[in-house]
């Protein structure tokens, strides 16, 4: 299984959780990618979606596992959406697809809706989580997410936005899911 790892607005390789989560993945033998998005303070959309596009492009898709973070799930949800193949799983973590007028990232995601009908035809699997109180995005907008995709949400009791500041350095409930995969 080869796991990707993507990381949201003003964020980075390793932020968060993330660094845990690829030194556990990758010490149980799985092939981690955790690359660094360009312009994370201010993404363009497009680029994003080229940046991923190039990191697996050599990736047997069947076996691709994407975890997002906050807005990294749209250029996930981007490249499903118009991937060639099958992915073996999309994790969304604190992730969303609407844009609910936040001005941090609302021209990201004005500039188009995802298409879910497509998307979920190239998705073997979706696992949605996010905390029950978390501060940057709606609950609506969080569990509307999950509908889309048809899942049930998991959600972490005082997660917040399940980052850092919500004290997630770890966040083992991913290792389940991914192992159970």
């Amino acid at each position: 299984m080869t796991v990707l790892i993507l990381h949201g607005i003003q964020g980075y390789a390793g932020i968060h959780w993330q660094k845990w989560l690829n030194d556990q993945l990758t010490a149980e033998g799985h092939k981690v990618m955790m690359p660094n998005l360009p312009n994370a303070e201010h993404p363009d959309r497009s680029e994003w979606l080229q940046a991923v596009k190039g990191v697996i492009a050599n990736c047997d898709l069947s076996e691709l596992v994407i975890v997002g973070h906050s807005l990294s799930v749209v250029t996930a949800l981007d490249f499903i959406e118009q991937s060639p193949a099958s992915i073996k799983a999309l994790i969304s973590v604190s992730g969303f697809s609407k844009d609910y007028n936040a001005e941090l990232n609302s021209y990201f995601l004005k500039e188009k809706e995802i298409n879910f009908e497509k998307a979920k035809k190239n998705l073997k699997k979706a696992i949605v989580i996010y905390g029950d109180n978390d501060p940057y995005v709606p609950q609506e907008i969080l569990k509307l997410l999950a509908d889309k995709l048809k899942v049930k949400p998991i959600i972490i009791k005082n997660g917040g936005h399940l980052n850092t500041d919500a004290g997630f350095t770890t966040l083992p409930v991913l290792l389940v899911v991914i192992n159970g995969l």
